[in-house]
């Protein structure tokens, strides 16, 4: 078997892009996710992958919770990702960032560069993680042309060349 660590160095070497999951709720709560992917066209479902240890996960297990809204981050919304990883603990980002709701009541930042509005559709338990597969009851393009943020061994990044920029 692969040893723990080699395999999240390998898996580091893939770039990917960077959303907060946010859950709806009195007190929403939201998480810093990477392992967030496009599932079906018809119908239109997007995947989340959350670890058993998280608030998330709780939450989506344990309480009538049943929709998400996944946040596809800017490269000016890098503080949002570190605090929802729980890296810095300033201020409170749903009181302090414009935010919206569409179907499902979970907190969308209007500043994302796309938002998907979830309900939960099915839910995979594989190893130490639950895949929760999201039927689109909304989803937007809300800042064009912005940059998106990226992760890729174990730093913050962005997409250097705009393959649409003339």
């Amino acid at each position: 078997m692969v040893d723990a660590d080699a395999f999240r160095t390998v898996l580091g070497n893939f770039a990917t892009g960077v959303t907060v999951v946010t859950l709806p709720g009195e007190d929403p709560h939201g998480i810093t996710v990477n392992a967030f992917a496009s599932l079906s066209l018809d119908p239109p479902v997007v995947l989340v992958s959350l670890d058993h240890g998280t608030e998330a996960h709780r939450i989506l297990q344990d309480t009538d919770t049943d929709a998400y809204a996944v946040n596809v981050l800017t490269t000016e919304q890098r503080g949002l990702a570190e605090h929802f990883a729980g890296m810095t603990e300033d201020g409170d980002p749903f009181t302090e960032e414009a935010t919206t709701t569409e179907a499902t009541g979970a907190p969308l930042f209007e500043e994302s560069l796309a938002t998907v509005d979830c309900t939960l559709h099915d839910t995979f338990t594989v190893g130490d993680h639950t895949i929760y597969a999201g039927r689109a009851e909304h989803a937007a393009v809300r800042t064009e042309g912005a940059d998106p943020l990226t992760f890729y061994r174990g730093e913050w990044g962005t997409v250097t060349d705009d393959p649409f920029d003339d």
